[in-house]
């Protein structure tokens, strides 16, 4: 059965370069979020152990406090794109689960086309023209002690709606590939006169080990 095209056993090459570039991405970029942990202990000590005390006054709270929900909500929204890589955003699993295979197929081709991709593009253009905005006004915080340049943080909403859109162009391409190949049973090796757009378009056999050690997180 392992010749025969699903899902479970199979990947398409495209799919998995993109993948593994949004993964990359945003695997490093979750490091901020031992930086939130790092500031946000700070911010508490400085309140509690120093500013209670009148220690330490000149080192304000308010561009602390905004640098924690900063670095929170860049790891967030670039961890949207990698939701969907892994497959992970809620869906209705008991309806999705009685589906067979070629209809779950189809509904993620069609929610992707008609649902998901329209809302992201709509969302990169208003989000691009708000960053844009902020960035020509020198935006900054409404505090006069906040922190300065609030278009670095509004460019990073265009910036997670792009990444969710190669994610959600990834799936789309993975899902109408296993769809038109679903049940056929795979050549052992592709042509070696196919192109290579054909063979990055073609179901491929997974690596089973490297895709058990992901899915356990060893």
């Amino acid at each position: 059965m392992a010749n025969v095209i699903s899902g479970e056993t199979h990947q398409v090459p495209i799919t998995e370069l993109l993948n593994r570039f949004i993964k990359r991405l945003v695997g490093a970029v979750a490091w901020l979020n031992v930086a939130l942990i790092i500031v946000i202990l700070t911010t508490v000590i400085l309140r509690y152990g120093f500013h209670r005390n009148g220690l330490l006054l000149g080192w304000g709270l308010v561009p602390m406090e905004e640098l924690e929900w900063h670095l929170y909500s860049v790891p967030f929204m670039l961890g949207l794109a990698y939701a969907i890589t892994n497959n992970s955003h809620i869906r209705i699993d008991i309806i999705h689960m009685a589906m067979s295979k070629r209809l779950q197929h189809f509904f993620e081709i069609f929610g992707i086309i008609f649902l998901l991709m329209p809302f992201l593009l709509i969302m990169l253009d208003f989000s691009f023209d708000y960053a844009v905005y902020s960035f020509t006004h020198n935006e900054s915080s409404q505090s006069p002690s906040g922190l300065p340049y609030r278009w670095i943080i509004k460019s990073v909403i265009p910036l997670s709606m792009l990444l969710m859109i190669i994610a959600a162009l990834a799936r789309l391409i993975q899902e109408t590939a296993l769809l038109l190949h679903h049940g056929k049973e795979m050549k052992e090796t592709v042509s070696a006169r196919a192109s290579l757009m054909q063979r990055m378009l073609t179901p491929q056999l997974k690596d089973l080990d490297v895709s058990t050690r992901e899915g356990t997180g060893s």
